[in-house]
Parts: C-alpha cells; structure tokens; sequence
C-alpha cells in the first residue's frame, strides 16, 4: 500500500526547515517551464490536507500558483489553502507599463480574479498587520481570512558575514521605493551612497551612484555600508521588508521612511529610525548617522537590530506561522 504523501504541500520555502516537522513536501516552479510546472502542481496536490502557495508570482510563471488556485474551484474536496505574500494591488504597475491600453481595466480584472479563485478554504497571508483590513476591503474578503505572517531576513549563507564600515549609505531595491526624496535630501550633501535599483536620478547627484546590481554585489554593498537607507512611497501595501531585516542582521544601522508595516519590524530609536517622508527630515538623520560622533550609538542600535532578527525574524520564524495559520501549531511571536 502506497504511504499517504505528507499532508502539506507547498511552492514556499525549504522543505528541510525544522519548524515543518516533517508535514510537508515542496513543489517548486520549474524553471522555463510553467504549464510543465502548472500540472506538476496539479497531480501532486490530490490527497493533501493543506497548501501553501506563492502569490508573488510573476507574469514570466504564466501566475502558475493563482491559475492553479482558480482551476482548484472545481475540485469537490479542496484542501485548506494559504496565500502567501498576497501584497496585491487592484492595478498591476508591470502589466500597466507593458500594456497601457489595458490599464483602466487592469483593477476589475484584478477583482474579478480573486473573487473567482476564493472560497471559504482560501487563506491569505500578508505582512504587516494594518495589511490585513486593507486587503480584506480591497478585496472584499473576510478580515478572519486574512493573516499576518512576518517576513524573514533573506540572507541566508550570508548573515553571519563579518560586516564593516566603508563610510557610505546604501539603498536598495526597486518595489515602492521613493530614490526622488533620496535625492533630495543628499542634495549638498557630499556623502557617498550606493543605490542598487534601475532608479536613476533625474539631475546628477555629487557622491550618489545608481545602478542595478547582482545578488552578490548588493549583499556586498550592503556588508560594507554605515547605513543602510530606504525611502519608500505611500501605499496600501508594505514593501522592503527584505532590504531593511538583511540590513538589521548584518547589525546596520537603518533609516526607513514610515509607511505601511515598517513598524511591524522596526522600532524607532530602539532597533532601527524611522522618519517621516521628508526630505529634511531625512536629511537630519543622515547627517547624524554619518557624524563619527555617534559610531557607538549606532553600534548598540545595530546590535539590538541584529538580535532582534535572531530571534523573531528568521526564516523557521517565518515558517512557524505558516504551519501555524494552516492550523498545525502554535505561531512564533509577532
């Protein structure tokens, strides 16, 4: 007799992490390959108690995981199922930018889609906590239907890298980031910094260099920062939480401007500064995380941040509330 397959399967994460205790078997995309992947998906999902799906995928996955949740409606025992990192808009900005003529109708496309894949054993998991009745609203969902599962730092081979102090400020990243208020608050400055984006500044900036970068390099960039800096835009979703917990890990300082779920992660004075989205305000606190006078206090706030990620930011941390909002123990602390 065939043994039953694992009860949980999931396109996330790393099936070896100790928090999944052995509940579940990994699905992962294959690469250049997504109707291939998309029907892998399908024939191995029978007989599970529970899913666990990417929603971050992308047009190049043909949305593999959301096609493969619409096309579960028609099954008549649908497993428990999670949506992880479900920090949709109504308007798509990639499909808008490579199909304008769509873009007025992009936001009841994108309606029309969730409305057909939910169902009462659709879960939902964003990452931040004022997340969860936006998205409930926006996307006409119960509240009770939508989690909070924090975000992990992502360094995974690297975080226990011996940082240093190269005297510069790095930004990075390119989702809801804000580089136009970074610039002008080092307008005069002189203070070099280091953006890996495909941002580049509409006048020339002394000391600001912009560019995208590979993996490697920007985890060198960020190793050798004094600070790590990320100005994001107002929105109804959180960004940049990647950036900014890989900084903290690293024991950087870091300055985040306030927006949606910063201060799930970061706690302003503690762990982390957080400023409002203003470019003099910005600008002060550069300059004092750039004065030699405060080495030592930043030194302490790295530490703390560091710490901080250690024990709640991981990715089994991350892992424990997925089993968790699947309902297979208990959740990691918020």
């Amino acid at each position: 007799m065939t043994p039953a397959p694992p009860p949980i399967l999931s396109t996330v994460g790393d099936p070896q992490e100790p928090a999944w205790r052995g509940l579940v078997e990994a699905c992962h995309p294959r690469a250049g390959r997504p109707v291939l992947s998309l029907l892998e998906l399908w024939a191995r999902s029978h007989r599970r108690e529970a899913l666990v799906l990417r929603g971050s995928v992308t047009a190049r996955d043909l949305y593999r995981d959301l096609v493969f949740s619409l096309a579960l409606r028609h099954r008549r025992r649908r497993p428990r199922t999670l949506v992880t990192d479900a920090t949709w808009e109504p308007g798509s900005r990639t499909l808008a930018s490579r199909l304008p003529w769509l873009q007025a109708h992009l936001p009841r496309i994108a309606r029309l889609m969730i409305g057909a894949l939910d169902g009462p054993h659709v879960h939902y998991a964003v990452l931040s906590r004022d997340e969860r009745a936006v998205f409930a609203e926006t996307w006409g969902v119960p509240v009770e239907r939508v989690v909070f599962t924090p975000f992990p730092m992502t360094l995974y081979d690297d975080y226990d890298r011996q940082p240093h102090d190269g005297g510069y400020l790095f930004a990075g990243g390119n989702s809801l980031r804000d580089y136009d208020l970074l610039a002008s608050a080092l307008a005069g400055s002189g203070y070099e910094t280091h953006v890996a984006s495909r941002w580049t500044p509409a006048a020339p900036v002394p000391g600001l260099h912009a560019r995208p970068t590979p993996h490697d390099e920007f985890t060198e960039l960020l190793l050798g920062c004094r600070a790590m800096v990320l100005p994001l835009e107002p929105s109804s979703r959180s960004a940049g939480q990647q950036t900014y917990l890989n900084a903290m890990v690293l024991g950087k300082p870091v300055i985040v401007t306030d927006a949606m779920g910063v201060r799930d992660y970061v706690e302003d004075g503690v762990t982390g500064v957080i400023v409002p989205p203003d470019a003099a305000r910005l600008r002060e606190a550069l300059d004092h995380v750039m004065d030699p006078a405060n080495a030592e206090h930043y030194r302490q706030m790295g530490a703390r941040a560091r710490a901080e990620v250690l024990g709640r930011r991981m990715p089994e941390h991350y892992v424990q509330h997925l089993v968790a909002a699947l309902g297979y123990g208990p959740a990691a602390s918020s």
